[in-house]
């Protein structure tokens, strides 16, 4: 069967967003970067200072001396997680079959869907007005036989619309456009092709036969000799679903007081501890991710020896990553902490005396009962109630 596979990409995706959320930045050359300072390394690049020279990878101080109206905003994960939220909520009601990659492309396999949605082509026009009219996004999207032949068509276009490539045209599309144009053929192997092969074009590349693309490519030829050939059967692969429980929080002002941000952290604990308790369930495995002021995160787990699902053990190996992570003299904007390798919840009780542990079982599922009832401010640690008192 011939599949529909859409390829969706939205240039300078986290400047797309941020001008969703403050139109004031459309028409403006502005670049995402990791902290303000003149050292920090541009991620992305709008298209208004990319005209101007500005591209990633360079220092915000280089593209402001090429761009002195250059704009620079910090990383905003908290606003790209909803707006992939949103826009995975839109491309899922056209198929179930759908990958999310970062910087804004996806693809999606639209085979099984030809009889509800009719053609991809139909599905891509679709689309691009929904993205625009629901989300006030705009991108290019290619339609092929396959993954490859639709993301190049998709970079084909210069401006927001559709790009469809015929069924069984894939290598006649491919034949005119530069070699730099497949994937894997970085700028060391063009060179080599355009000096010492003189191959310009990929349709010059697809007539070449294995043994001399392995002077080039090495292992590589037969890959790349599909390639340039438009044949493509990796199928759209949808993100592998970890059983997870979490709980993020993002602090109402950006905060280097540990006191203030371990309260924080103590009430993330006590959010992820109730669910698991809930399902009785123990983790044996923690992740806390920090988000700091500039843009960048950093993230640290911990296998426990044996899980665990009461709070205040939980706190204390939280506290411990926290110590490990917090190392940046940088303001923290927010915490997230992950829970899994979920295992049946268990507890051994003392035959012969009430020890510690079975009386902080005890008040811990006194707590859990009044939070069920009440909700979780009903009653609260003190460690939680520092950032209140701030």
């Amino acid at each position: 069967m011939t599949r529909d596979i859409l390829h969706l990409a939205i240039p300078a995706y986290p400047i797309a967003v941020a001008r969703v959320v403050d139109p004031a930045l459309r028409q403006r050359p502005v670049v995402i970067a990791p902290g303000l300072s003149d050292r920090a390394i541009i991620q992305s690049v709008s298209a208004e200072a990319a005209s101007d020279g500005v591209i990633s990878g360079m220092t915000v101080g280089r593209g402001r001396s090429l761009c002195p109206s250059l704009l620079a905003l910090p990383p905003d994960p908290r606003l790209l997680a909803r707006a992939n939220h949103a826009l995975n909520k839109l491309i899922s009601q056209y198929s179930p079959i759908t990958e999310l990659q970062p910087a804004g492309r996806l693809f999606i396999d639209l085979t099984g869907s030809r009889r509800l949605f009719g053609p991809g082509r139909d599905v891509a026009i679709r689309l691009e007005k929904e993205l625009e009219n629901s989300l006030r996004l705009s991108g290019t999207l290619g339609v092929a036989a396959n993954k490859l032949v639709s993301r190049i068509a998709a970079s084909c276009l210069e401006r927001p619309g559709v790009c469809d490539v015929l069924r069984g045209s894939e290598q006649s599309f491919l034949a005119p456009l530069p070699v730099n144009r497949l994937p894997g053929i970085g700028s060391v192997r063009e060179k080599l092709l355009l000096r010492e092969l003189n191959l310009r074009h990929i349709g010059e590349l697809a007539t070449l036969n294995l043994l001399q693309l392995k002077l080039v490519f090495g292992p590589f030829a037969p890959l790349v000799q599909q390639r340039a050939q438009g044949r493509d059967l990796a199928p759209v692969t949808p993100p592998r679903k970890i059983p997870e429980i979490c709980a993020e929080g993002f602090l109402e002002r950006e905060e280097n007081n540990t006191v203030i941000v371990r309260a924080e952290l103590c009430r993330l604990v006590e959010e992820c501890g109730m669910q698991l308790r809930q399902i009785n369930r123990a983790t044996g495995r923690i992740q806390l991710t920090i988000h700091y002021a500039d843009g960048v995160s950093a993230s640290r787990d911990r296998h426990l020896s044996s899980p665990q699902n009461h709070d205040l053990l939980l706190y204390e190996i939280a506290k411990e990553l926290f110590t490990e992570l917090c190392v940046r003299r940088v303001r923290i904007k927010g915490l997230k902490l992950s829970c899994r390798d979920f295992d049946q919840a268990g507890y051994q009780a003392s035959l012969f005396d009430i020890g510690p542990s079975q009386r902080q079982q005890s008040l811990q599922q006194t707590i859990d009962l009044l939070r069920n009832k009440h909700g979780m401010r009903i009653i609260q640690r003190g460690q939680t109630l520092a950032s209140c008192q701030s």
